[in-house]
């Protein structure tokens, strides 16, 4: 492993965070000018209704700071490692399907891109060719569960489930990031903490480019944040959000910390759940009498998988989980700000939690 000083670290960070902040007041004005808004859902929000002529696609200007951090930090390192360039290869070709998204939802002037299915089977993709990449390079197919004796412990997977495990993470948090993203900063605000938990844990277990990788992204998203914060000047659009799911995705694949990630990643996997446990309680409680008998499994069945008639009801006051909330503290008078706030303290608890354990753990 490459061992460098911690003083080394914040140049990649400043770098990135430095490139967002010069590049993004002429990105906004190129959008602008070409009149690239965002388009709002039907179903979302009224009060974000105001926010349609906002531009989009900010992704796009943070992945180029992004990447000329990234390539800054290879200055740093003593020899060249393929697998932290392929990290953020993978992460870019993840960020070129949400761009191919937005691109479309400008061209159908909707909030409809390309297909769903479509682009599931191009992120499952993503991560089995990850995965076979890192086989190739003598990277283990294996998981860290801990430390003992100030060593890692690894939990060794067989070769088709590592396969199937790397795909499966690639699509879950691609997906969960792009449900995520809904609010002024929330993402940004959220994503940029784990990025920094996930620097410190590489930098733990001597994995320096993975290191730089996560402090570039933390940057370029730092400075984003900037521009997205409520009142927004810019969203990060899907390709952004596809983005920044891929890159946590293929380092936390790299660096072998899946088990440590489900924690980190809580509350986009609460996000997540609250959009299928709305749609599910929603196709259950609707009305339906059958002409015959039939079981009651049958009649699950048919709820869940046929568009029947009728309105169901809802458990939330609308999903993902974030507008639940945004919609309870408007009834109170509490700004979106606050929500937006009130999840990156959240997020912060987390992270620091999960990095204590870490770090307590890896010196016990």
């Amino acid at each position: 492993m490459n061992t460098v000083k911690l003083a080394s670290y914040a140049p990649i960070f400043l770098a990135g965070f430095a490139l967002s902040l010069c590049f993004f007041p002429f990105y906004i004005s190129f959008l602008r000018r070409a009149h690239i808004g965002q388009f709002i859902r039907e179903e979302g929000p009224s009060a974000h209704k105001t926010k349609s002529s906002t531009p989009t696609m900010g992704g796009v200007c943070f992945i180029v700071a992004f990447f000329i951090a990234s390539c800054l930090s290879l200055l740093l390192v003593d020899r060249l490692n393929l697998v932290a360039i392929f990290v953020p290869a993978v992460a870019i070709c993840a960020g070129l399907i949400g761009l191919a998204d937005d691109l479309a939802k400008q061209r159908h002037l909707s909030n409809v891109g390309i297909s769903g299915w479509a682009r599931l089977s191009v992120e499952f993709l993503l991560g089995a060719f990850l995965a076979g990449f890192l086989l190739m390079q003598g990277v283990q197919p294996e998981v860290m569960l801990g430390f003992a004796d100030g060593q890692p412990v690894f939990f060794a997977l067989p070769i088709w489930f590592y396969f199937a495990f790397a795909a499966f993470i690639m699509a879950a948090t691609t997906n969960s990031l792009n449900i995520h993203d809904g609010m002024d900063g929330l993402e940004a605000g959220t994503a940029l903490q784990v990025f920094v938990a996930l620097a410190a844990m590489c930098a733990a277990t001597g994995q320096i480019e993975l290191t730089y990788i996560c402090l570039a992204a933390a940057g370029s998203l730092t400075g984003f944040l900037i521009f997205n914060k409520h009142p927004a000047k810019i969203f990060m659009g899907d390709t952004g959000s596809l983005f920044i799911g891929g890159l946590m995705a293929s380092v936390v694949l790299a660096g072998k910390l899946e088990l440590w990630f489900i924690p980190l990643s809580l509350i986009y996997i609460l996000e997540t759940l609250s959009v299928f446990a709305q749609v599910i309680w929603f196709k259950l409680t609707k009305p339906y009498k059958p002409d015959k008998p039939m079981p009651v499994w049958k009649v699950v069945w048919l709820k869940l998988t046929c568009k029947l008639p009728g309105e169901g009801k809802r458990l939330l006051r609308m999903a993902p989980l974030h507008h639940h909330y945004e919609a309870l503290a408007a009834d109170r008078g509490i700004t979106e700000s606050g929500v937006v706030g009130s999840f990156w303290i959240a997020q912060f608890v987390i992270c620091a939690l999960v990095l204590l354990t870490f770090i307590l753990w890896l010196r016990a």
